[in-house]
């Protein structure tokens, strides 16, 4: 049977050398320099794509969401009926 294991660590720096191109956005056409993949200028821009992909899914969300939060404020209010 072993002790326990002994581990040493050791804290290193990574230097990265990442070429940023020219690209436009493609939701809102702005120009911007970017890393190969990026595509979007923004994480606005990114999240404004994103939700119309698919614009459906998004509004049935956040109604469920709201349906709820509506639901619980009107029990809030039963359990409370002087506010």
């Amino acid at each position: 049977m072993e002790g326990p294991r002994k581990v040493k660590i050791k804290k290193m720096m990574v230097e990265r050398h990442i070429p940023f191109t020219e690209k436009k956005c493609l939701q809102c056409g702005k120009s911007f320099m970017g890393m190969k993949i990026q595509q979007y200028c923004s994480k606005a821009c990114a999240r404004k794509a994103s939700y119309w992909r698919n614009p459906a899914a998004y509004r049935e969300s956040r109604l469920k969401s709201y349906r709820k939060q509506k639901e619980s404020r009107k029990n809030e209010q039963k359990i409370c009926p002087d506010r």
